[in-house]
Order: C-alpha cells, then structure tokens, then sequence
C-alpha cells in the first residue's frame, strides 16, 4: 500500500513566501530544496491551492446617475 507523500505546512508557508517575495518558481524550488524536494510544478500547486483571498470580492453597481 502506497502513501501519499505530503508536504508539511511550514515548507508550503515559506515555499510561498519566497515566490511572492519575487523569486521565480524554479529559483523557488532551488532555495527549497535543502529542506525538501518539490519541483517549480508543485510549487505553482500550493499557489492555485493557496491563493489568497480578494478582499473586495463584491462589485458595487451604480443604482443611479446624476447629469
């Protein structure tokens, strides 16, 4: 029986951590990779996974215009 291989929570934190501080996904998974082997794929992963969350999801309508 196989089981599946995750990653803990901390690597995810700082693997995004370092992305959105400007590195690229390759240079992402170089830096990570001292800790534990993830590709730039898996990176990009924990990016769809973990998005963050628009503040202002709502768009507001103009209910009426003054001419």
């Amino acid at each position: 029986m196989n089981t599946r291989n995750r990653t803990p929570s901390e690597y995810i934190c700082y693997g995004l951590y370092l992305y959105f501080s400007g590195l690229s996904l390759r240079r992402t998974s170089e830096r990570l990779s001292c800790f534990i082997k993830r590709n730039h794929v898996s990176i990009w992963n924990w990016i769809q996974e973990y998005h963050p969350i628009k503040i202002s999801s709502k768009r507001k309508r103009i209910s009426e215009f003054i001419v």
